[in-house]
């Protein structure tokens, strides 16, 4: 089968643990005797690419990050001439490689009429619906959505009345569709977990109620798995640092274990802009934490070989997430978990079994489950072992590639 990947960005360009699991699926797939080409963008490009690259097209543009004070959204002429270029690409590489699949796997800053465009063609498309680019806020800021449906300047109102006159409106649209994520074609497509299933259907897209619910893998021969559980207080948390991901609570957790006398170290693997480093770096100095909590660099698939250096992940989400790919990396490398008891991962995990659950939100609550787990005698090593043989095997590449090309030939 000819598979194309779409996806906003592609390692080692890549923002998130997801990402790098899009690189994993698509080596599996090769493996299996599929050809593959991904269509992605080129953020982060350098100017003379990046080497042994066969098959990865870094042609699409990304929105900026921001959209405040630009012309993307405003101004027609730059919405239509961006979504032009990438629709133009994506017709270029589609009329090229002729796939039998489209396999959509992150569409954030990315132009949403893509998917109508191939929807409208018949081609035919399949996703990967492992995050919220789905839901209203997200989807709907699409500048070419924004323009034709939420621009509300007079000088837009009248241009657009003027392209209806005229017949150009339809024109353009029937070119670079856009409509409501409600309208798109989910059919052969999963979810990573049954909480993404419930809040996306709560957003009012009911069309992913039937899709059935096929969780995360990662390939394990790319991780270094935990042999000793000698305790050394040592705590690892990997993320971006913007607040919803609780890189302060982390902090926190251990300035109250402090105050009680209790010494832990954590090393924070944080991702994020120059000015969130510097505002994280300048609470741990003013907590009194410098010589506990250490500040370090990450790149999506960097931490897999580290994680025996550590006692114990925390993962401090505030906000639910559909399924975070550290937590089950983690678990895979046979690293003990403190888990925030919220999003998809809880599907999966027990606690007091296979992991420790605390409150969400709450460092205090995260400092009383990091005291219990040291005064465990055996250093986490149940915690980790436990189902870890069914852990494999349910979220190995080849059981995750199995359950796709099921669900792909009963779709045909």
């Amino acid at each position: 089968m000819k598979i194309l990947i779409l996806t906003s960005v592609y390692p080692p360009l890549g923002d998130s643990e997801h990402d790098e699991r899009c690189r994993q699926t698509v080596q599996a797939l090769a493996r299996l005797g599929h050809q593959l080409q991904v269509l992605t963008s080129n953020h982060r490009l350098p100017p003379m690419g990046i080497p042994s690259e066969k098959g990865i097209f870094r042609e699409l543009r990304l929105y900026p990050k921001s959209l405040e004070n630009t012309a993307f959204g405003n101004s027609y002429g730059v919405s239509y001439a961006h979504e032009r270029f990438n629709a133009e690409s994506l017709e270029y590489r589609i009329h090229r490689f002729k796939p039998n699949l489209v396999y959509v796997w992150n569409m954030r800053k990315l132009s949403k009429s893509l998917l109508f465009q191939m929807q409208d063609q018949g081609q035919r498309v399949v996703y990967d619906l492992h995050d919220d680019w789905l839901l209203t806020d997200s989807f709907n800021e699409d500048p070419w959505y924004r323009w034709w449906f939420q621009n509300p300047s007079i000088r837009s109102k009248l241009y657009r009345m003027l392209m209806s006159c005229v017949g150009r409106a339809r024109r353009v649209r029937g070119m670079l569709p856009i409509r409501e994520a409600k309208n798109l074609n989910f059919e052969g497509s999963y979810v990573a977990s049954q909480w993404l299933r419930e809040h996306l259907m709560a957003a009012g897209l009911s069309s992913v109620e039937e899709l059935p619910v096929i969780y995360p893998a990662v390939d394990t021969r790319k991780l270094s798995p935990k042999t000793s559980y000698k305790k050394r207080s040592h705590f690892v948390w990997a993320g971006s640092l913007g607040e919803g991901k609780g890189a302060d609570i982390a902090v926190d957790a251990v300035g109250i274990l402090k105050e009680r006398g209790i010494s832990v170290s954590l090393d924070l693997y944080g991702k994020g802009k120059p000015s969130q480093r510097k505002d994280k770096r300048e609470r741990i100095e003013a907590a009194g934490l410098i010589d506990r909590v250490t500040m370090r660099g990450i790149r999506p698939g960097e931490l897999s070989g580290l994680y025996p250096n550590y006692d114990a992940l925390l993962y401090t989400n505030r906000r639910a997430e559909p399924f975070s790919m550290t937590v089950l990396e983690a678990m895979q490398s046979k690293l003990p978990c403190i888990v925030a008891n919220t999003g998809g991962n809880v599907e999966v995990l027990v606690d007091e079994q296979n992991a420790l659950f605390f409150e969400v939100g709450s460092a205090e609550a995260l400092a009383d489950i990091m005291v219990a787990f040291l005064q465990r005698a055996d250093g986490g090593q149940s915690l980790a072992e436990d189902f870890i043989q069914k852990l494999h095997f349910a979220h190995s590449m080849d059981s995750f590639y199995q359950q796709i090309e099921a669900l792909w030939s009963a779709k045909k």
